[in-house]
């Protein structure tokens, strides 16, 4: 309840904040990066010297309307903090980057009433205060290297127009999370790991990573034993998850006057033994995913206009929850005239579970559509809908609605 309370109360004062007249610049938080401010120039002071602090907080209310296993509400609260440190600014070591997070995560799952596996959320994890990402990055050259505790989807499935959806699956492909254990080294557990990257130029890449195989550290799924991202096991028959990629980011090069396009080429493959649906066991599991970002529409000469996703995976039938899923959708900044900082976003999701499973042969799919109205630069409100059709691949399952607000604050 009291988490309830922060949320709504944090969404009065942005109402509030948003009915009023806007000050002369400089007078108010209304051109702050962050709502805390500069700290009486301590924070600038600090970043001058190479660090730099992120304080987040995200806040959700779902109401699932319709459909499902039964109607109801659900909050979800994730707060982020992080430092990072420029090494050569902070203590002259050239090329080197720390960063220490921590990750709060609270609430209850929208997933209990719509009963899909898809699911509703992107904050929507196991309660507690957990060590984040924790890591080593050096530039040697066109190379660059990255050590600790990893988020693996952050680097491999990242998106220029996939990212303001809320739905789980926009993000890690459900392709991967479903069919590696325990998900994966991704949202909202880290793990340990090795990532490698070789830029050829500006725009292409090739990168490689090899992380811990359960960061669960739980063959049957219990999120407890790992709950604050301090156990930590390597060994003991959990195997290892390693991914690929190769890419052209044509963002990167961007002049503001072109169309540019993301285009990649991902694969991963998890070492530890699977069963079989028909019986048996099986060595590994793994698959491959391609996704592109392309920006089809520009504004005259600046970020806003429209862009278009999609998403392809698959992976191995005869050890899969998921044998292939795909995702596609639009993107549009600055859709409404004097609104250019404003993301609307429409996306669809299809997963097709195996067709080798006994107990489902079937889909779930979702249909997003989402508003990312910006306040202010540290603030913005997101309401959200989705339709998803067949929950968990049941269609004795009504079709489920769940409509959704979201308030995103940087302190």
């Amino acid at each position: 309840m009291e988490t309830k309370r922060i949320f709504f109360g944090l969404l009065i004062i942005s109402c509030g904040v948003l009915a009023q007249e806007k000050p002369s610049k400089g007078s108010s938080v209304w051109d702050r990066e962050a709502l805390s401010g500069d700290w009486s120039g301590v924070r600038s002071s600090l970043f001058e010297r190479g660090y730099e602090f992120t304080f987040e907080y995200t806040a959700e209310a779902f109401f699932h309307a319709s459909g499902g296993i039964k109607t109801g509400s659900a909050y979800n609260g994730a707060g982020y903090g992080a430092l990072d440190i420029n090494g050569e600014t902070a203590f002259g070591w050239a090329g080197t980057r720390l960063r220490f997070s921590t990750f709060w995560t609270h609430g209850v799952s929208p997933g209990q009433y719509a009963g899909n596996e898809l699911a509703v959320s992107n904050i929507d994890a196991y309660d507690g205060l957990r060590l984040h990402e924790v890591f080593y990055e050096k530039d040697c050259g066109k190379l660059n290297l990255r050590l600790g505790n990893l988020l693996a989807d952050d680097e491999f499935v990242g998106s220029v127009y996939r990212d303001a959806l809320i739905n789980d699956a926009f993000g890690q492909t459900a392709s991967w999370s479903a069919n590696a254990v325990n998900g994966g080294p991704a949202f909202n557990a880290p793990g340990l790991g090795l990532r490698l990257r070789y830029d050829f130029s500006e725009t292409t890449y090739l990168q490689a990573g090899i992380y811990d195989g359960d960061v669960f550290d739980d063959a049957g799924g219990d999120p407890s034993i790992n709950q604050h991202g301090t156990h930590f096991e390597l060994g003991n028959g959990q195997g290892w998850t390693s991914l690929y990629q190769v890419g052209y980011n044509g963002f990167a090069i961007s002049d503001g006057t072109d169309l540019p396009g993301w285009y990649r080429l991902g694969a991963w493959h998890h070492s530890s033994e699977f069963d079989k649906h028909a019986g048996g066991k099986a060595d590994g599991n793994g698959g491959i995913f391609a996704s592109v970002d392309k920006m089809v529409f520009r504004e005259g000469h600046q970020d806003q206009g429209l862009g278009v996703f999609g998403r392809w995976g698959v992976a191995r039938r005869d050890r899969s929850r998921f044998h292939w899923s795909t995702e596609a959708g639009l993107n549009y900044k600055g859709l409404i005239p004097g609104r250019d900082e404003d993301v609307a976003s429409l996306g669809f999701i299809y997963g097709k579970h195996s067709s080798e499973i006994t107990d489902v042969k079937s889909h779930e799919s979702v249909l997003e559509l989402t508003y990312i109205y910006q306040l202010s630069p540290a603030i913005y409100i997101q309401p959200d809908i989705q339709w998803i059709n067949r929950p968990s691949g049941d269609n004795t399952i009504g079709d489920a609605w769940a409509i959704g607000l979201r308030l995103g604050v940087t302190f």
